[in-house]
């Protein structure tokens, strides 16, 4: 590949045409139009071909083509994705083999792979895809094409019923080396490179849709080793990188990228490649070192990755400082193509060059990192944004607005700083530590699984932690916990009755939010219907809970006969957990415009989710419940035995019942029964319910309990990521264990796999 090294002449004639012979090759476009009426419109197009090799030998031939286009003046993007069979192979068999990926996560994608169909909002391409090997002419079946002219423009064409547009792209300027060196899009040893060169200004003509367009636009052209390897067990670090293609009005433009390669375990990057190239008015290249550093960030609720939308570029051998804005956040396009999404944004420039101020137009591309390791990173994903959306409901510090929200009346003259403390306060001391995240996964999931984008009801997620937040402050008192999320629990801080007072008052949060996320009455009225069913049965839950299930156990250890014990545990907690699972899910899935089947389904499944969740809740218990913090540790939420140290009749305790014999099992029993246990009685009678098979019981019938629920909901859902991350879920749910160590992910993937997963 010399004639790709710095300095070389680029000849489109000969480099535009397809490299078979190498793995990856795209060829990109992106344009900034204006229509005949004045609209400015944003495009960016992409045909790409894959190369790799089965496991037997065999070469795999993949193709996508993609569209995305940014409309400025009505605000709003749209994209699609067209992939062949081919790459539906390509992706089915990675994902299969990647020994990485949480074991959950993969079993889920790989059951939405198995019929051979695309992963919605993926499209399955029409046609075959038609590559010619002496002139760029690319057919991708009926969807796409891209012509080389005569004259050295390129024709380009996408057509389906909600996309079309039919361009010509001249080059103003010749093409030249995009990098100085060669670069690993994703690196799987010293053998992957990729080569790129682009022509930044280009003049385009044609149509979107039946609009005519004119406008700039950029081209590029990069080939090299595959970005996939289905015949390996993946255990490389995912390639990702931050690219932005600056058109500035003084006839510069600008590439610069930033490529981390991310352990995916970690989510740490392993190694850094820095690139930009800059292309005066004169077409003279300057290769130039720059700082490219992003802020403001945005997280998605549909795929959960996190994007900047604002970047800064320095380059001082240019006395260059710009600063990149994508027009709106929400330009994310999710595709299976990349496992999950990725950001390809128009964006506005505006800074100074020489002393002289300078303005332009760029795209923005952004690829995270998105295989999922653990699902517990995944689901604390959406932590930060919960959190935001909770300061804006219940904020940082007192104010009359505020005190007139949560009395729902005229507040002038109220005493603000004695509400904030009274209400406020205590509930944002249980919702600022850090829960697991997975209700307010709940709340995105059920609107995603529909087609509805989570992001016009993030004030849900406020609601979703602060009812739960209210819950447990409320649930410690009535338990006399000690402890809570790591901390002591609000009671002790704030006492009694300030807790339970303003728990409650959590309970109606709702209420300040559902006519603006609900604007229908109808469905709203509902909405009301299915919240109050829940906290009706909640609180019957909770009074069985209050009251144990002392009886029911002695008479079980009588008996030996564990089976009323069992269903009355069950009964209890679906309406003490499994009810607000739900609820959030109901609501959600009510908001999406889904149907009566559909929305009971949806409940009965997230209901059997929370279930299984307090169950293998339960048997963490036995050996402390511990929960993995942002920065990586692993902390105890709850003291080794804390159900067993309170006299409480938990799942792991009832299971026993029938396998161990019965002298053992009254022992057991009276050692516990009271809440007098030391820590020696605790950890023997753990010891005891492990070896007996209790555990493993356990994980048995919370399994159950959401497989059944899934098989009714599945044939009801459309295929998605949603659908995958909802179905990986409730495997956690069932078969969750401690938060492991750094760097034992390994050996709990390695023993979730053994469990028959």
């Amino acid at each position: 590949m010399v004639r790709y090294l710095p300095g070389a002449t680029i000849d489109p004639v000969v480099d535009d045409l397809p490299h078979l012979d190498c793995g990856m090759e795209w060829w990109y476009f992106h344009t900034h139009l204006t229509t005949e009426h004045g609209d400015d419109v944003g495009l960016v197009l992409v045909f790409t071909r894959h190369l790799a090799t089965r496991a037997e030998g065999e070469p795999l031939r993949a193709h996508f083509a993609m569209i995305g286009r940014t409309d400025h003046t009505a605000g709003r993007h749209t994209s699609a994705v067209w992939v062949d069979r081919g790459w539906i192979d390509t992706v089915r068999t990675t994902i299969t083999n990647d020994a990485v990926m949480d074991p959950g996560v993969r079993q889920a994608l790989v059951e939405l792979f198995d019929d051979g169909t695309p992963v919605a909002p993926d499209l399955l391409m029409g046609g075959e895809v038609m590559i010619a090997e002496r002139e760029l002419d690319l057919r991708y079946g009926d969807v796409a094409t891209l012509r080389k002219l005569a004259d050295g423009s390129y024709h380009v064409t996408f057509h389906d019923e909600t996309q079309s547009c039919d361009l010509v792209l001249t080059p103003v300027k010749p093409p030249i080396i995009q990098h100085d060196e060669v670069f690993q899009v994703r690196f799987q040893g010293p053998e992957s490179q990729a080569f790129s060169y682009f022509a930044p200004s280009m003049a385009v003509q044609g149509r979107i849709g039946n609009a005519t367009v004119s406008g700039s636009g950029w081209y590029e052209h990069t080939f090299g080793s595959e970005y996939l390897r289905p015949d390996g067990d993946q255990r490389y670090p995912d390639g990702t990188w931050n690219w932005t293609g600056i058109q500035l009005d003084n006839g510069w433009e600008i590439s610069a990228a930033t490529i981390d390669h991310i352990d995916v375990n970690s989510r740490r990057s392993m190694f850094t490649q820095r690139f930009a190239t800059a292309y005066s008015p004169d077409c003279e290249r300057v290769s130039c070192d720059v700082e490219l550093v992003g802020d403001r960030p945005w997280t998605s609720l549909s795929s959960l990755n996190t994007y900047p939308t604002r970047w800064t570029l320095s380059a001082p051998a240019l006395e260059l400082d710009v600063v990149v804005e994508a027009e709106l956040p929400q330009q994310e396009i999710l595709t299976m193509v990349t496992h999950g999404s990725y950001l390809e944004a128009c964006a506005n420039v505006r800074g100074t060059m020489r002393g002289e101020p300078v303005s332009g137009r760029a795209f923005i591309e952004g690829m995270p990192a998105n295989r999922v390791a653990r699902i517990e990173e995944f689901l604390g994903r959406l932590r930060d944004v919960t959190h935001d959306e909770v300061r804006k409901l219940y904020p940082d510090s007192p104010s009359e607005a505020l005190t007139a929200a949560l009395a729902a009346r005229e507040a002038s003259g109220a005493p603000h700083a004695v509400v904030y403390d009274a209400m406020v306060r205590p509930l944002r001391y249980v919702s600022d530590t850090s829960g697991r995240g997975w209700r307010s996964f709940v709340t995105c999931a059920a609107l995603e699984l529909f087609g509805v984008r989570a992001e016009q009801y993030r004030q849900l997620l406020a609601v979703t932690e602060l009812i739960h937040a209210g819950y447990l402050m409320v649930d410690d008192v009535e338990d006399d916990s000690p402890m809570r999320r790591g901390e002591p629990t609000a009671h002790l801080v704030f006492g009694a009755p300030t807790a339970i007072n303003a728990g409650t008052a959590s309970y109606f949060v709702l209420d300040r939010v559902l006519a603006e996320v609900l604007p229908d009455e109808r469905r709203r009225l509902r909405a009301y219907e299915i919240y109050l069913r829940a906290m009706r049965g909640a609180h019957v839950g909770q009074g069985i809970d209050i009251t144990g299930h002392h009886d029911a156990m002695n008479l079980a250890v009588a008996t030996g006969d564990p089976t009323a014990l069992l269903d009355g545990l069950r009964w209890a907690q679906r309406l003490k957990t499994g009810a607000y699972s739900r609820t959030l899910a109901e609501i959600g899935a009510l908001a999406a415009g889904a149907s009566d089947e559909q929305i009971t389904a949806m409940g009965n499944y997230f209901e059997a989710v929370g279930l299984a969740y307090q169950i293998t809740d339960d048997v963490m218990d036995l050996d402390g419940v511990t929960n993995r913090l942002p920065s990586g540790e692993v902390r105890a939420t709850k003291h080794i035995g804390e159900d067993l140290r309170a006299g409480k009749v938990t799942m792991p305790l009832a299971q026993a019942v029938g396998r161990l014999p019965h002298d053992r099992m009254a022992a057991i029993w009276t050692a516990v029964r009271d809440g007098n246990a030391d820590d020696a009685n605790v950890r023997e009678v753990a010891a005891a319910l492990a070896e007996c098979g209790a555990v493993q019981a356990c994980y048995d019938d919370a399994k159950a309990q959401v497989d059944a629920a899934w098989a009714s909901l599945d044939p009801l859902l459309p295929k998605s990521f949603a659908k995958a991350m909802v179905r990986a879920l409730g495997f956690y749910a069932s078969l969750r264990e401690h938060e492991p160590a750094a760097g034992d992910h390994e050996a709990a993937a390695g023993e979730y796999v053994n469990s028959g997963q």
